[in-house]
């Protein structure tokens, strides 16, 4: 068995024993001067659901969250959030959207912040990634969502 084999295999047993259900909704900014808000974001495609491991920020000194908080890139009650390596979360123009738990509800709503998504992968195999992520505002909703 390869190592990538075996990593991937690994991180699927976390997934099974610690990880909690996770939606991931993808968004695309669409630009359109004819109303009030010349951009929004409407929802591309429909909802993914997977699984994810989530954890609070390390607050240990010269812990990579640690030194992220300092930096003042991270605020507190941000949290981070391990996710199988082929999920798509990067594009030019994509908003993402992650809901923690199911069912689904507007106090669970986070949206991706920088630095991320990290991504760790074995001879081009990916096995993980780490997003951080900031529990959205309001309504739950992305800013100009549709």
């Amino acid at each position: 068995m390869s190592v990538q084999t075996q990593l991937t295999e690994g991180f699927r047993k976390i997934i099974e024993r610690a990880g909690t259900p996770i939606r991931v909704q993808y968004f695309t900014t669409i630009y359109d001067d004819t109303y009030d808000e010349s951009i929004s974001l409407v929802q591309s495609g429909g909802d993914l659901w997977t699984s994810g491991v989530f954890f609070s920020l390390s607050n240990k000194p010269g812990h990579s969250d640690s030194i992220l908080l300092e930096q003042g890139k991270l605020i507190n009650g941000d949290s981070k959030l391990f996710i199988h390596g082929s999920l798509l979360l990067t594009g030019s123009e994509l908003s993402i959207k992650i809901t923690i738990g199911s069912p689904a509800s507007i106090d669970t709503n986070y949206s991706l912040i920088t630095p991320g998504p990290i991504s760790y992968s074995v001879s081009n195999t990916p096995i993980y990634k780490v997003v951080y992520i900031r529990k959205i505002g309001g309504m739950g909703s992305l800013f100009n969502e549709q």
